[in-house]
C-alpha cells in the first residue's frame, strides 16, 4: 500500500515538474525583451489616456493645481507639433498630388462634410441649455453638443489612420499626405466651423484670438521641426528613435487630457452628468461611423477610385484626431461652457471609432475591390474616369519582353531592379520595387 503511494506522489510530482517546464518555457517565448518593448510601444497611447482620465477621479489635486498655468498646456501643444515638423515628408504630398482629385476630395471630405452633418444631428437634440447646473436631459449638458461638433470638425487621425492603412495594405503616401496637410489646414478651418456652427449661441469667442494662438502653437512648431530636417543628423537621429518620440507625443497628450480632466472634477463639472446619456453618446459616435462610411464610400464611386485609394477614403478619411480636439480645447475661451464635459464626447468616440475601424481593416485587406465607371455612362465620362485614375486607355505602358531581354542586369545589394529600355535604345534604370502600398521595408530603406 506504501508502495503504491510513493508511486502515485512520484507521478504527481512528475506531472507537476512538466507543467513548470511547460510554463517556464511558454513565458521565456512570450516574455522575451522584444516582445515586451513592441507592447509597451503598442499599448502607452491607450493605456495613459485611461490613467488620464481615471485618475483624477481619486485625486484631481495635482493636475488641477498645473491647469491653473496655460503656459504649460502651450509648450505641450508646441511639443506635440514640433515632432509633427520633424516626421513631415514633402515627398508624400508630392506623390499624392499625382492623383490630385483624390487628395482633394479627401481634404474636403475629412475637414468638412463630417462637421456639417454632426451639426445637424444634434441640432435637433434636446440637450440642456448652456449654463444650466441640473441635469435634466437624457441626452446630456450643451457641452455634449460643442464636444461632438469639435470632434467631428478636426481633421483626420494622423498614427492610427496610418496604421490602419498599413494594415489594410493601402496607399501609405496618399494616406500621409492627406493626414499631414489636413492637420495643418484644421488648425484653421475647425474654429471658424465651431463658430459658425455656434452662432446662436450666447457664449461666443473671439475667432481671431483663437486662430493667432493657434499659429503660435501649433503652424509656428511644424515650420521649425521642417526646418530642423535640414541640419544632416536631425532626420537620421528622428528615423532611429522614432518610436521613443511617440511615447514624448503621447505623453504630452495624457498630461493635458489629465489636467482638463482634474480641473472638471474640481468644479463637480461630472455631478448629475447620467449613464444614459453615455450610451446615447456612444450610438451617436457609431451613427457617425456608419454616416463616414457611406460619405466616404460614394466619393470613392463617384471617381471609380481604385482599392488602395478606397482604403484611404474609409479607413482615414472617416477618422478624427484627438490631439487636434485637445489641443482647441485648450485655446477655446472658458465661457463656451465647462471644458471636462467638452472633452467627454472625445473620449467618447475616439477609442469607439478605432475599434469600429480596426474590424474594417482587415475585411478590406482580405477583400479589395475597385469601382470602375459604368459602361452606360457617356464615352466622354468614361474616359475622363479613366484619366483620372491612369487606368483603361490612359494606364502606363508596361515595357515588351524583348526589351527586358536587352536590359542590362545590375546587381543591387537587394537585386530587385527594374530596368527597362525605351524606344530611342537609352537604358533606363527605376528605383528597386517597394512594397505594394508605397513604402519600402524598413529594413530596405
Amino acid at each position: 500500500m506504501t508502495h503504491e503511494m510513493s508511486i502515485t506522489s512520484e507521478r504527481h510530482r512528475s506531472k507537476l515538474a512538466m507543467i513548470g517546464t511547460n510554463v517556464k518555457k511558454y513565458f521565456a517565448t512570450c516574455c522575451t525583451k522584444e516582445k515586451a518593448q513592441n507592447a509597451f510601444f503598442e499599448y502607452f497611447l491607450p493605456a495613459s489616456q485611461v490613467v488620464a482620465i481615471g485618475y483624477p477621479f481619486l485625486h484631481y489635486q495635482p493636475g488641477a493645481y498645473l491647469s491653473q498655468y496655460s503656459v504649460l498646456g502651450y509648450v505641450l501643444i508646441g511639443i506635440i507639433f514640433l515632432v509633427l515638423g520633424l516626421k513631415l515628408k514633402t515627398d508624400e504630398i508630392k506623390d499624392a498630388l499625382r492623383s490630385a482629385h483624390v487628395f482633394l476630395v479627401a481634404i474636403i471630405s475629412s475637414l468638412f462634410i463630417t462637421g456639417c452633418i454632426v451639426a445637424a444631428i444634434t441640432k435637433e437634440l434636446p440637450f440642456d441649455p448652456l449654463g444650466q447646473e441640473e441635469k435634466v436631459s437624457l441626452v446630456g449638458p450643451y457641452e455634449f453638443r460643442i464636444g461632438l461638433l469639435l470632434y467631428y470638425s478636426v481633421p483626420c487621425t494622423i498614427t492610427a489612420g496610418i496604421v490602419l492603412v498599413a494594415q489594410a495594405e493601402g496607399n501609405l503616401p496618399m494616406a500621409g499626405a492627406v493626414a499631414t496637410v489636413a492637420n495643418i489646414i484644421g488648425c484653421y478651418t475647425t474654429p471658424i466651423l465651431l463658430k459658425f456652427f455656434l452662432s446662436n449661441v450666447e457664449a461666443q469667442f473671439d475667432i481671431k484670438g483663437v486662430l493667432i494662438k493657434l499659429t503660435g502653437s501649433i503652424l509656428a512648431p511644424v515650420i521649425l521641426g521642417k526646418l530642423l530636417q535640414l541640419i544632416p543628423p536631425v532626420p537620421k537621429t528622428v528615423s532611429r528613435f522614432k518610436r521613443w518620440i511617440s511615447i514624448i507625443t503621447s505623453l504630452c497628450l495624457a498630461i493635458m487630457l489629465w489636467m482638463k480632466v482634474s480641473k472638471a472634477v474640481e468644479d463637480d463639472a461630472f455631478d448629475g452628468v447620467k449613464w444614459q446619456s453615455l450610451l446615447i453618446l456612444i450610438a451617436l459616435v457609431l451613427l457617425m461611423c456608419l454616416i463616414n462610411i457611406i460619405v466616404n464610400s460614394t466619393f470613392s464611386v463617384l471617381l471609380c477610385l481604385r482599392s488602395t485609394y478606397i482604403k484611404v477614403m474609409l479607413l482615414m478619411v472617416s477618422q478624427k484626431t484627438l490631439v487636434m480636439a485637445v489641443t482647441l480645447v485648450q485655446v477655446l475661451p472658458e465661457t463656451l461652457g465647462e471644458m471636462g464635459l467638452i472633452l467627454v464626447p472625445c473620449f467618447v468616440a475616439h477609442p469607439t471609432q478605432i475599434l469600429v475601424f480596426s474590424f474594417i481593416a482587415p475585411q478590406l485587406k482580405n477583400h479589395p475591390f475597385d469601382f470602375s465607371c459604368p459602361r452606360w455612362m457617356p464615352l466622354k465620362v468614361i474616359r475622363a474616369c479613366e484619366w483620372l485614375n491612369q487606368t483603361g486607355e490612359f494606364a502606363p505602358k508596361e515595357a515588351e519582353p524583348k526589351d527586358l531581354e536587352k536590359a542590362p542586369e545590375i546587381n543591387g545589394s537587394n537585386g530587385h531592379v527594374i530596368s527597362n529600355v525605351n524606344a530611342n535604345g537609352v537604358v533606363v534604370v527605376e528605383q528597386p520595387v517597394g512594397r505594394a502600398n508605397g513604402y519600402k521595408n524598413e529594413s530596405e530603406a
